[in-house]
């Protein structure tokens, strides 16, 4: 692998325009000895077309985010680099990160040399060369924000302490930076650059902005709060959320377009702030991109990423009368049911279609001296009051009651059990789903819930355009920053716009009185729940969790309970040295100047 020397000079590894088709030299730069000053357009290019740059820092980056969660569930263990990425283990020579942290500096290397470039034509540079530089501090920020969440310690534990990254600021490849920057300084130039990017990116002549596959204002603006956010400066998340909001650009989709979200191209998706734009004409759309790893679709990809039993358990708190879940959310998640067959494999499952063999679902403690979850699973049947009886005389000799118990929660109904010594298990009420071994070939202690949120657009297997940010977020940065300064009706009033949007009871000051199974609920808390139905998978849970100073607590079915690494990580507080990664040995041994490792 080589190192950020090389990758933070001038011009690094741009590639020819090969057509004049938008879709095929999107994102494309030019050759170094073609390069004429003043075209900074296609250098600029070139910052786009290496961000997205396969294995690159919005791909193995995403995965760092993603795979973190409290989400998700890997259905068994995998020889992956992106495994100790989900375990917690890290490795320091992983080429995952290696790619990250050589494809986040290759970036930043070009947005350097276009800022230069479009500084240097002072007074004669142009109203398109201006929002060009803006569109390259807003990249340049964003790789700075990413690989900082990735190898530093949280904003949240010591930032003018902790060490951050090299601030690299010039094209120059011989001027680098003798030391890392704290995680403070690191986010103080995102900020910076981030302002600057608004400004650069303000249209003052009446034209149109780009579109949302190039950076813009807004996309500034929504990336801007979110880092507010992560630094607790409530009223800058606030103003940068509200801007986006009141821009007049940006709407929520709603039925079915929010059903299959991720299927629309980015220009057509009235709700994507900011996408990297993948096309049928130059990207792969194979198992080797991030849907594949969450669902099997046209006979390609692994299909052994699940939600976690957590997740389920706050999404499925609202039934229809047949039974299904109705929060519209849930449309991203295909159960792999028994009674669809073996060789099924849609990309949206069937819901709609009337199921027999019904059960209820939960996760357990494995018995024994081990830190393995697993799912335990009877079969029940709806009596005529509604509620649900298991079927087997020696399945319910396990439990206290034969009747699945039900508790009011979060406006919905949550179920549960009792075992005979007292031990409460929460669980789900679904059609029988495949265990992964049967379906998968994966380990039978985990079912099968796919996931195509990542998958499908323009109906092409796991072609997918990675959102950077998305209207929604904006709605409970606001929610989020009103909860913290008390203000609870204006931050219910927010949260409530999604929540209309899934179709799932509203939030109101007085229901919140009742809502944890008879006691009060904490608006903070109705936030967070809120985040992590709408984000799910998208890479913020991660990064939730640490921002509040929590404890990550991952003690439910997963092949992180499987891996060498024991019960090690079922739990990681927010300040674990396991919270960043190592900076990747082969940067670290190459760099002229010692930096301090992460321990």
């Amino acid at each position: 692998m080589k190192n950020i020397t090389k990758y933070i000079c001038v011009l690094c590894l741009l590639l020819a325009i090969t057509s004049c088709s938008l879709d095929v030299k999107m994102y494309d730069g030019i050759v170094a000895e073609n390069f004429d000053p003043r075209n900074i357009g296609e250098l600029s290019q070139g910052s786009y077309r290496m961000l997205k740059n396969d294995g690159g820092l919005i791909d193995y980056g995403y995965y760092f985010g993603a795979f973190g969660g409290d989400d998700l569930s890997w259905s068994g263990t995998s020889t992956g680099g992106t495994f100790k990425l989900y375990d917690y283990s890290r490795n320091i020579a992983s080429s995952t990160t290696e790619y990250t942290w050589e494809l986040g500096y290759r970036t930043i290397g070009n947005c350097n040399l276009v800022i230069e470039l479009a500084e240097g034509f002072g007074n004669d540079r142009t109203s398109g060369q201006t929002l060009l530089m803006g569109e390259n501090y807003y990249l340049r920020a964003l790789c700075y924000f990413l690989l900082v969440n990735e190898f530093a310690q949280p904003y949240s534990n010591n930032p003018a302490q902790n060490p951050g990254l090299p601030l690299k600021l010039t094209s120059d490849p011989n001027d680098l930076p003798s030391s890392r920057s704290t995680v403070k300084e690191v986010y103080d130039q995102v900020v910076s650059d981030l302002q600057n990017a608004i400004e650069y990116m303000t249209i003052y002549d009446g034209s149109l902005p780009k579109a949302n596959i190039y950076a813009t204002k807004e996309a500034a603006e929504a990336l801007l709060a979110r880092v507010f956010l992560y630094m607790e400066r409530w009223d800058d998340a606030y103003n940068m959320a509200d801007a986006v909001i009141n821009s007049g650009r940006f709407e929520l989709e709603t039925g079915e377009r929010y059903a299959i979200y991720p299927q629309h191209i980015p220009e057509t998706n009235k709700e994507t702030i900011f996408a990297v734009r993948r096309t049928i004409d130059k990207d792969d759309d194979s198992y080797s991109r991030q849907g594949g790893m969450y669902i099997r679709v046209d006979n390609n990809g692994w299909e052994e990423i699940y939600p976690s039993s957590r997740y389920l358990e706050l999404l499925e708190l609202y039934l229809k009368d047949d039974g299904m879940p109705q929060d519209l959310r849930s449309r991203f998640i295909v159960k792999r049911y028994v009674e669809d067959g073996a060789s099924d494999y849609s990309i949206a499952g069937y819901p709609n279609k009337v199921y027999q063999n019904w059960w209820f679902a939960y996760a357990r403690k494995q018995a024994g001296d081990n830190p393995h979850y697993e799912y335990g699973k009877v079969k029940v049947k709806k009596e005529a009051d509604g509620t649900y009886t298991i079927t087997s005389a020696s399945d319910a000799a396990q439990f206290q009651s034969a009747t699945i118990q039900s508790e009011p929660y979060n406006l919905g109904t949550r179920y549960y059990v009792k075992t005979t010594d007292g031990t409460k298990y929460i669980g789900r009420i679904e059609p029988e789903v495949f265990d992964a071994a049967t379906k998968r070939g994966k380990d039978a202690r985990f079912l099968v819930y796919a996931i195509n949120k990542f998958s499908y657009q323009e109906q092409r297997r796991h072609l997918w355009s990675p959102i950077i940010s998305r209207f929604a977020e904006m709605y409970l940065i606001r929610a989020e920053v009103n909860a913290e300064k008390g203000n609870t009706q204006l931050a219910l009033n927010d949260v409530n716009v999604l929540r209309r949007r899934a179709g799932i009871p509203e939030w109101t000051v007085e229901n919140i009185a009742t809502a944890e199974a008879g006691s009060p609920k904490d608006i903070k808390k109705i936030v967070e729940e809120e985040r992590i139905l709408e984000f799910a998978w998208e890479g913020h849970r991660r990064f939730d969790v640490f921002r509040h100073r929590q404890i990550l607590d991952r003690r439910y079915p997963g092949g992180h309970t499987l891996g060498s690494a024991g019960s090690q990580f079922l739990e990681v507080p927010y300040n674990s040295p396991a919270a960043c990664e190592f900076i990747p040995q082969a940067q670290y041994d190459a760099y002229p100047y010692k930096l301090e490792q992460n321990p």
